[in-house]
């Protein structure tokens, strides 16, 4: 029977724009991201006897949302380096598996983050990360 990963097998990398992420994300709750794209409409009119059938081809690939949660945690080292990459607008170079041994995004990123403080509950900050190929090339599936 075919191993089912688990959302926590997954895996979330940060380091130094320029190079391959290689400093694990402990202090994560849900990672998620999605490879998206932006499409032209190739669609022909054709003779005219039937309504034509819609066509596109891809335009541009992208990362369409790279989110990562993690607690507000006194001391960890990486959440105060993202942290102070997004109040400088300062590039920070992620990774991300499926799991140990996977495939996933690797490229450099600005970083937005929100803070989330519910009555009932941990404060939590929630990043987003936007690709930029300033340094590298953006690698989508490696």
């Amino acid at each position: 029977m075919a191993k089912k990963y688990m959302g926590f097998e997954g895996k979330m990398f940060y380091g130094a724009a320029g190079a391959t992420a290689a400093t694990e994300i402990t202090n994560s709750q849900d990672i998620s991201y999605e490879l998206d794209y932006d499409e032209g409409d190739t669609t022909e009119r054709g003779d005219g006897t039937i309504p034509p059938i819609e066509t596109i081809e891809v335009t541009v690939r992208k990362i369409s949302a790279l989110t990562l949660q993690m607690l507000n945690k006194e001391g960890d080292t990486t959440l105060a380096a993202l942290l102070s990459a997004a109040a400088t607008a300062t590039p920070v170079a992620i990774r991300t598996k499926d799991k140990a041994a996977g495939k996933g995004v690797d490229a450099d990123f600005f970083v937005k983050w929100k803070h989330g403080m519910p009555l009932k509950g941990q404060q939590t900050l929630e990043f987003t990360f936007r690709p930029t190929d300033r340094l590298r090339a953006v690698l989508l599936y490696v």
